[in-house]
């Protein structure tokens, strides 16, 4: 494994991306536990076939779907869609039909109760400027995964802040696992959501 490159401080402006706000969706007045991530300047490069092998239908990772549930608390879910081709903001065709995210999308576009927010992430390589473009766009085109319903109640699509991880990027399946959409399952006020 290579040493980290430390990455020079960027100088960004305050507003971290773009987020799209849906016009008619409040979002939940009961937030979940955020997600843990890192924060990291670390630059780990890619390995030799690490780029070929992302952009392939296995990729590096045997689930490209998971979903992780937040300690302590039931009825808040993160769906995770990863392994993103390096550079790649379109979805996987194997990963559109994994068997999880096609239940999970009919249970969002059926269950009224529950609200969302889609997160794009990206590994640690590249300028922050890509890197943006990337998030952005991966969570975008999770967005349009979902049907017209479960989009209706949707309240956030945005990227992750600069250098915020899902977990670090030391080794190849790890960056892997940064290039990824989160969407965030929230139970609305009236809490009859089915988790």
């Amino acid at each position: 494994m290579a040493d980290p490159i430390e990455r020079m401080p960027n100088v960004l402006p305050p507003n971290t991306g773009p987020t799209e706000r849906m016009p008619n969706v409040l979002p939940p007045t009961n937030w979940c536990p955020e997600l843990q991530k890192i924060n990291s300047n670390a630059v780990f490069p890619y390995q030799p076939n690490e780029i070929a092998i992302s952009r392939t239908e296995a990729g590096h990772l045997a689930q490209d779907v998971v979903i992780i549930p937040t300690a302590g608390n039931a009825i808040c879910q993160y769906l995770v869609i990863r392994d993103f081709g390096v550079n790649w903001r379109h979805i996987k065709s194997t990963t559109r039909t994994h068997p999880l995210l096609v239940m999970q999308l009919f249970r969002f576009e059926t269950d009224k109760s529950l609200q969302f927010q889609i997160v794009g992430y990206s590994d640690c390589a590249g300028n922050e400027r890509n890197n943006s473009f990337l998030r952005t766009g991966r969570a975008r085109n999770v967005f349009r995964l979902l049907g017209h319903d479960a989009r209706s109640r949707v309240f956030a699509v945005k990227a992750a802040p600069p250098h915020t991880y899902l977990t670090d990027n030391s080794t190849v399946s790890a960056r892997a696992e940064n290039r990824s959409v989160v969407i965030e399952i929230f139970v609305n006020a009236s809490g009859s959501g089915t988790l």
